[in-house]
């Protein structure tokens, strides 16, 4: 009797977990299925909340068109007091059914610097799509921008829109901290709320909410709000000033400012060339790591005198040994690292002994510690090439990875100057790759579909167009490298001491 009296409470609590299961599950439903109707109503309804586009952070004392028609009203092309900037570049005022146009926006790497639009990746893809697919006029308009950030290429695709675009290309990413702007009113959000804001945006519920309260947050303030940094017509990089790397010092609130400011730019286009049915590419664009030392560095701002001056014992000590004691000059050089962790000279230093006895993995993270330590950063940080592939991801748009590109074509899988001619402009045959790596987009993306032999063709037109090409072009353009590397590759850290292979 006591057995079975046993078997019948234990029958009964076995039965508590499913019944507790089924009633909470059962609230659960009916607590989540009016959402779930409101949701599908607002998606068969309602258009899908439309992102507020103006610019949070910045704006224009005033903004140019970047094209203007010409005297026969039969052409748009570059507005004369553009040309300071930006390469002439035109295109019809009326497009016809044959034409695909693309118009490829960023900074002086999509120009094609240190020399021009015609050997620039916009030339060579061109190029490629002329042998592939020669039933349709393509044309590949060059939009980049001498020190043009993403906040300035904004405006620039808004009125694009206006010229039946086909194809956006965006690479950009660079050009971030070249102009002085205020952030310090933006308040330190951590990522984790950052992604599942983004990931809730993707609910219409969620979304509608949010633009009706950023609607009326918006309604408060006016244009003139100081809390936006009122930038001139054109780029003022604060390098371009005599003694202009003084005005570069170690501030977190702004770098955070211009990594979030660089998110929603990216966001932004996007969305613009979305809601035009347009499709776009983003580009992770290539950073030299191991030929390019930091332009500016400064100790940690937690270090105390005293950790500086141990600091600077070890790094004398470092440089002081020879080269047959590699492994004792990173001993030391960690030791110093482990005090101060942000001397971005002293992470770069780390990176090229690494790299000196083969270590290349490791060389690799410390360069990637030096650049993003950089207290005058002219290359893309990796919280911004998070952005890239973040936005790319969310939004499904196609990305090409350069960075990757240029990695996998280099020895020991570190960019470096066999691909970039400085701190972030690709050689000719760099913008050759990257040209290739744009058509195999387009290719996936079913916008162009190759004809047979096409490549035959292409590599003639290229011979073509290089044979063009006259010794004066390729003077100007080392002449433009070298005042680029005296402008922006700084100086070579005296503790390395390496001799010359």
């Amino acid at each position: 009797m006591k057995h079975s009296n046993m078997q019948m409470q234990l029958s009964i609590w076995r039965g508590k977990p499913v019944r507790w299961f089924l009633f909470r599950a059962g609230a659960f439903v009916v607590v989540l299925l009016p959402l779930l109707v409101l949701e599908v109503i607002l998606r068969l309804a309602v258009p899908a909340p439309v992102l507020n586009l103006e610019d949070p952070y910045v704006s224009f004392s005033g903004l140019r068109s970047l094209f203007a028609p010409d005297s026969t009203g039969m052409r748009y092309e570059t507005a004369k007091e553009r040309l300071d900037f930006f390469r002439p570049q035109s295109f019809t005022a009326v497009k016809d059914a044959r034409t695909f146009r693309i118009f490829c926006l960023g900074g002086s790497t999509v120009q094609g610097r240190p020399y021009a639009v015609e050997t620039a990746f916009t030339t060579w893809l061109k190029l490629n799509l002329d042998a592939a697919g020669p039933a349709r006029k393509w044309e590949v308009i060059n939009c980049g921008g001498i020190s043009y950030a993403s906040y300035r290429l904004a405006p620039i695709m808004r009125e694009l829109l206006e010229y039946e675009p086909d194809l956006f290309i965006l690479y950009t990413g660079h050009n971030e901290f070249l102009e002085d702007r205020t952030y310090g009113h933006i308040k330190k959000m951590p990522r984790w709320r950052v992604r599942l804001h983004r990931a809730l945006l993707n609910l219409r519920i969620y979304s509608a909410a949010h633009a009706y309260f950023s609607g009326r947050g918006a309604k408060k303030t006016d244009a003139g709000d100081p809390s936006r940094t009122v930038l001139p017509t054109e780029v003022e990089a604060k390098l371009d000033f005599e003694d202009g790397l003084k005005w570069y010092h170690r501030d977190d609130a702004w770098r955070r400012g211009t990594i979030e400011h660089f998110g929603r730019n990216l966001e932004a286009m996007v969305q613009m060339s979305q809601e035009a049915d347009v499709p776009i590419i983003l580009a992770n664009p290539a950073a030299n790591l191991e030929d390019c030392p930091p332009i500016k560095s400064q100790p940690g701002t937690d270090v105390s005198e005293s950790q500086r001056l141990r600091v600077g014992e070890l790094r004398e000590q470092a440089r002081q040994l020879g080269w047959d004691d590699a492994y004792g000059k990173i001993r030391l050089l960690e030791q110093a690292v482990a005090i101060d962790g942000r001397d971005a000279g002293l992470l770069y230093v780390l990176g090229k002994c690494y790299a000196r006895i083969g270590r290349f993995d490791e060389a690799k993270k410390w360069f990637i510690k030096a650049k993003d330590q950089d207290i005058c950063p002219l290359r893309i940080l990796e919280a911004m090439r998070d952005a890239v592939r973040d936005t790319a991801a969310r939004c499904d748009v196609p990305l090409v990875d350069v960075q990757a590109l240029i990695e996998s074509r280099s020895e020991n899988s570190i960019a470096g100057e066999k691909w970039l001619l400085d701190h972030v402009h690709p050689s000719i045959a760099g913008h050759k790759l990257i040209a290739d790596a744009m058509f195999q987009a387009m290719e996936s993306m079913g916008l162009v579909r190759p004809s047979e032999n096409w490549p035959a063709t292409r590599d003639q037109l290229w011979e073509n167009r290089l044979s063009s090409l006259d010794d004066r072009y390729y003077r100007q353009g080392a002449a433009r490298l070298k005042r680029l590397q005296i402008w922006s590759r700084g100086r070579m850290p005296d503790e390395l001491n390496e001799p010359e292979d």
